[in-house]
């Protein structure tokens, strides 16, 4: 007998979040997003995944967190006009917009009538100095969420600040972890760090109470908090007929394959993406695929998600802080799908999610 068609999921309409892009935090992350752009789209791919660790401090890139001064807000140089920069194997594209950023608590299915109202409804009754102060008192919980590289969530301190209810929820963002091996990935993220490990506790009675409520879509995995500051999804890809191949000089080029083994494998590599790379990932994805009809041929013409070697990048960026203690301002709705935001001359000038609600944190 032919197997199952795997369960359809729901079509993803909006996810929770704590928007990162709060006053203090956006220039940090400027600079930083700034640095890390222009950093490794200058690199070649070669000295992307050379672990350059033996070089000492001096090859690590230099926190931005703590700077005084105003980062620039200059479109870096796009050469060719296709968003990578000369000798780069990864795209400027795949780098994430500043207003993108954001931890996703969970995702939601919000298309039946009536249904994202109650949502929203939901968020706004929440009583979120109340879920702080739960938080604090929910010692024990284990927040060591493993991937394939490092923990996505610090373990809380041993002995937690005893006037953190009292306490603005603040974290801090260190380093750079990958979602896949980092050997061959198409995703990097950085930790969040709370120095008074209510984060965790915190955001899992915000999808409790969503999932309860019956909004949140089943992931049947555990929240994994991250921001992602690179994702392949998001930039052009190569074509199914095609591969990158890496040349003497450490640059690639493409060059022509078989289309039935790459279609074949193409298959699988959509799948695993759709386990592991996160929401954002398969909020594309599941754009992606809604728009061609499922079959044989389903993955005939599609481009292949950018994959490259990060473990020399990661170890670069292991102990670079990209912002610190930087409040979170709010919980919030927002819509999926981020948007071009354009100024008053039409100019593309970054991208952010629509936010449909939000509640300020105390």
């Amino acid at each position: 007998m032919p197997p199952h068609p795997p369960k359809k999921r729901p079509p993803l309409t909006h996810f929770l979040c704590l928007p990162l892009t709060g006053p203090k935090a956006v220039p940090q992350w400027q600079a930083s997003l700034r640095k890390f752009e222009d950093d490794v789209t200058g690199m070649s791919e070669s000295a992307i995944a050379q672990d350059t660790s033996a070089a000492g401090p001096a090859s690590a890139p230099t926190s931005t967190s703590t700077s005084t001064s105003t980062p620039s807000t200059t479109t870096p140089n796009k050469e060719n006009g296709k968003g990578k920069a000369k000798g780069s194997g990864i795209p400027v594209k795949a780098i994430r917009p500043l207003g993108t950023l954001h931890l996703t608590i969970g995702v939601m299915s919000l298309e039946e009538e009536g249904k994202l109202e109650r949502a929203v409804e939901l968020l706004k009754g929440l009583d979120l100095g109340a879920l702080l102060r739960d938080a604090e008192k929910r010692e024990g919980v284990d927040t060591t969420l493993t991937s394939t590289t490092l923990p996505i969530s610090p373990i809380p301190p041993s002995q937690p600040n005893q006037n953190a209810s009292s306490l603005p929820l603040t974290l801090s963002f260190t380093g750079l972890h990958s979602m896949h091996s980092p050997k061959s990935t198409s995703f990097l993220y950085t930790p969040p760090t709370d120095s008074t490990g209510r984060l965790f506790p915190f955001c899992q009675s915000l999808r409790d109470r969503f999932a309860t409520e019956g909004f949140m879509v089943d992931e049947e995995r555990a929240l994994k908090l991250h921001a992602t500051v690179l994702n392949t999804i998001y930039a052009d890809k190569v074509s199914p007929s095609k591969k990158l191949v890496q040349g003497a000089d450490g640059r690639f080029g493409v060059v022509k394959t078989d289309v039935g083994a790459v279609e074949e494998r193409l298959e699988e590599e959509y799948q695993e993406h759709d386990q592991e790379a996160g929401e954002e990932a398969r909020e594309e994805e599941l754009e992606s695929r809604s728009s061609k009809p499922r079959g044989k041929g389903r993955s005939k013409g599609k481009k292949k998600i950018v994959k490259f070697d990060a473990r020399g990048l990661m170890e670069r960026y292991r102990e670079f802080e990209w912002v610190r203690d930087v409040r979170i301002e709010k919980v919030a709705v927002c819509e999926m799908g981020a948007k071009k935001v354009i100024d008053g001359k039409g100019v593309v000038v970054g991208e952010e999610y629509t936010e449909v609600a939000s509640v300020s944190m105390p």
